[in-house]
């Protein structure tokens, strides 16, 4: 007789090897469609946009959108510096903002550091930024590698290095853009060109850097390089390696040796003692000579 619980646990036994394999499946699947779509977009945008800097853009955008829904479309300020402090000025009428109702603050006012407005919030996006994009970097890279049935380690490496250079070399280009057009003190631009001007300058940038990799080949000839360099680092170590036991031995060698001459030192030494204070009675009763 079998009990209704035994047929739910003999049911379960075949049933979850497939679910295994399901489950595996369905994870190899998203990694390749992610794989693709990080490849698809940035070659559609010509490098610059992809999955890694797409967080970023989205977070600027966010980011943007908060400052015009406070200071309206129109909503105008700048940066300027008096008497060694940084200050943020805002024109227009201050009765519209809801938060930022005075006209001048300090850069590091958390008003509007929350705002993304001033040297003090573009450091500190800049941070957070460079910290989203290398690790979505790195994990797209890796994921790249693991689909990927030819790709080498160090093509790996090189890869990840020339992406986290590119991305921050645009990103940095994005945020000072950003900084000069938010101290242009004389035109004293809307908030709208400010952050859009900063997103397309960092556009720019990573598409120039994307055209020189490939003008260049420069991903190619890192990865040689770091391959080269690796196995020029492998040969050291067992050189290394090699002269290390080849001392061992010399060593083990030289330590035998000394105990074997100050053995024979010994004894010799003895024998010495033994004729010359105890007679050739007891050197011929001990030796047998």
């Amino acid at each position: 007789m079998v009990y209704p619980l035994a047929e739910q646990r003999m049911a379960a036994e075949l049933i979850n090897p497939r679910q295994e394999e399901a489950v595996v499946m369905d994870m190899e699947l998203f990694a390749q469609a992610v794989v693709d779509a990080h490849q698809s977009l940035g070659t559609t945008t010509g490098g610059a946009v992809d999955l890694a800097s797409l967080p970023v853009l989205l977070r600027d955008m966010k980011g943007g959108q908060t400052l015009l829904k406070e200071i309206g479309l129109q909503g105008r300020y700048y940066t300027k510096v008096v008497n060694g402090k940084t200050y943020v000025v805002f024109k227009g009428y201050s009765a519209l903002r809801e938060t930022l109702k005075g006209t001048r603050y300090l850069s590091t006012s958390p008003k509007v550091v929350a705002f993304g407005i001033g040297p003090e919030a573009l450091k500190s996006a800049g941070r957070s930024n460079a910290v989203i994009m290398i690790t979505c970097y790195v994990v797209l890279d890796v994921m790249q590698f693991i689909m990927s049935d030819e790709q080498l380690y160090h093509e790996l490496f090189a890869n990840i290095i020339t992406d986290v250079a590119i991305g921050t070399v645009a990103l940095a280009a994005g945020t000072l853009a950003a900084g000069w057009l938010a101290g242009l003190t004389v035109i004293a631009l809307p908030a709208l060109a400010v952050a859009g001007g900063a997103i397309v300058v960092g556009m720019i940038a990573g598409i120039a850097l994307a055209e020189l990799d490939k003008a260049f080949g420069i991903r190619e000839k890192l990865g040689q390089a770091l391959h080269w360099t690796g196995k020029a680092i492998a040969h050291g170590i067992q050189e290394t390696g090699q002269i290390i036991r080849e001392a061992q031995v010399s060593m083990r060698q030289k330590v035998e040796e000394f105990e074997r001459r100050s053995n024979s030192f010994l004894y010799r030494l003895e024998r010495e003692i033994i004729w010359h204070f105890g007679g050739s009675d007891l050197y011929n009763q001990i030796y047998r000579r």
